[in-house]
């Protein structure tokens, strides 16, 4: 049985190099908790500012091959833990609003870019092309970073492609944002029967103040736990045992594969392997 961690800590636009740094100190924390994933908040790697990112890629952008990713490779493979981390990312055609995927042996087995922009972003970022799912060593991950949780379609094809958790690097901001926050996780734990653990964002970024609590809900859409403090890390087992129970009890997916006109139609989407 796996074990799913989100962990957050403040962001500091610009300074790369004090981010990875408490990356690396969140993945010991969730190792040392038992995790053997461990998903970290949107843009946590540069900040969550992008104004700042599209006028100063230098001091914001990473290509997986730099020397501040092989850190954060390192110290997950020195901990065996996969770790799925936010950061500006370039791309071919640019730059991506993404989240490394680093396997636990430290290999980044993939870059998924954010697939619905939000705002300003669209204006730093290249959007993705849609849902991703990872396979490590047997328990499936959908990818997903913030403002593509507003878009049940997006969750939806990833429970229907054989997703166990979906994992959601996040950037929620105090005010009216708090609502849709949580809102959309439970729901959408619940509606696809699965495990969701979604990362935010903490501290003063970009000129909002992103509100943490980061949480862990079941396949029920329980909350399991959130993280009140500024730093924190929460853990929860991955059971497919319940995961199999609540799809028994609330049989959503399989009455919409049994439907005579099922929407949305299942599509394949890609899956990244890794044994």
């Amino acid at each position: 049985m796996k074990t799913l961690a989100v962990a957050q800590a403040p962001s500091f636009p610009g300074q790369i190099d004090r981010n990875v740094e408490q990356a690396i100190a969140l993945i010991s924390t969730a190792a040392e908790a038992g995790a053997d994933i461990v998903v970290l908040p949107e843009l946590f790697l540069c900040g969550y500012d992008p104004a700042a990112i599209k006028a100063n890629p230098a001091a914001h952008v990473l290509k997986p091959d730099d020397d501040p990713c092989k850190r954060l490779t390192r110290a997950s493979a020195e901990r065996r833990v996969a770790v799925i981390v936010g950061g500006a990312i370039e791309v071919d055609g640019g730059v991506a609003n993404a989240a490394l995927v680093i396997a636990p042996d430290g290999d980044i087995i993939h870059v998924y870019r954010k697939a619905h922009l939000w705002g300003t972003e669209a204006e730093a970022f290249v959007a993705g092309g849609g849902p991703v799912l990872v396979n490590l060593a047997g328990t499936r991950i959908g990818l997903s970073i913030c403002f593509d949780a507003g878009f049940p379609e997006h969750m939806r094809a990833l429970a229907l492609a054989g997703a166990d958790v979906i994992a959601c690097p996040a950037a929620f901001a105090v005010g009216e944002e708090r609502h849709r926050y949580n809102l959309y996780y439970p729901v959408r734990a619940l509606e696809n029967t699965l495990y969701l653990g979604v990362s935010n964002a903490v501290g003063l970024q970009g000129g909002l103040e992103m509100f943490g609590e980061s949480a862990l809900f079941s396949p029920r859409g329980h909350e399991i736990a959130r993280i009140q403090d500024s730093v924190g890390v929460a853990v929860t087992a991955i059971d497919s045992a319940e995961i199999a129970r609540a799809r028994a009890d609330l049989p959503y997916l399989a009455n919409l594969a049994n439907s005579p006109n099922p929407l949305p139609a299942r599509i394949n989407i890609p899956v990244i392997e890794w044994s």
